[in-house]
């Protein structure tokens, strides 16, 4: 869970290995106790889109989400889930490019998640998780397509593993160790590594593509 504000920067690898994205970042506590994370990243060739892009992700105290946004593609491309009334049951889900608007209006919980093109989310999934070594927790899902920030509704199962030594860019280190599974595959779909705020440090996929973090305030 978040200690102290955090900020770094993280590059994006596809299975061939070619870095693909730059995404600077930062994770600060409000003094209300709220949290917002906020990025700006920029895509390039051979991703399918290159483009700038800035989310910011704002949670209340809990850790519930108050609004998840994207601002893409110099302006052309947008995306907003809100959460809706004091109960809290219900969001809105928008995804836009140029003149063409697309809205869902879906029911809510506090447990559901959010996953998109960023290490970011996975942080936050880490936080709510709070899952101890051994544990594994499985999650309904709002996953969003990396270009069209298209909606889909999946479910994501995530298992802490023992912690271990880990290589980094900044040496060897001690940190917790998750296994993600989406949609209940037969092999888990990612591994990533990350330390006791959360920050995730290295995210390998088991198609190759990959997250490294290669700068970070300590």
């Amino acid at each position: 869970m978040l200690s102290t504000n955090r900020k770094g920067i993280y590059q994006t690898f596809d299975p061939s290995g070619d870095v693909t994205s730059d995404e600077r970042w930062q994770a600060i506590r409000l003094p209300d106790g709220s949290i917002q994370i906020d990025n700006e990243t920029v895509r390039v060739a051979p991703f399918s889109e290159p483009r700038s892009d800035a989310m910011t992700i704002q949670l209340d105290p809990q850790l519930r989400l108050i609004e998840f946004t994207i601002h893409g593609l110099f302006g052309t491309r947008e995306s907003r889930i809100c959460v809706l009334g004091e109960s809290r049951d219900r969001a809105t889900i928008c995804w836009r490019h140029k003149a063409e608007i697309h809205e869902k209006h879906v029911a809510w919980r506090d447990d559901l998640e959010i996953d998109w093109m960023t290490p970011l989310c996975k942080m936050v999934t880490v936080w709510r998780s709070r899952l101890q070594p051994d544990q594994s927790r499985t999650f309904d899902t709002f996953l969003l397509d990396e270009v069209t920030f298209r909606p889909t509704a999946t479910r994501q199962t995530y298992r802490r593993l023992p912690d271990e030594i880990h290589m980094t860019r900044f040496g060897a280190m001690k940190l917790q160790h998750y296994e993600v599974n989406f949609d209940h595959q037969a092999q888990p779909t990612a591994h990533f590594w990350c330390d006791d705020d959360g920050v995730l440090y290295d995210f390998v996929a088991a198609n190759g593509f990959g997250f490294k973090l290669t700068a970070v305030n300590v």
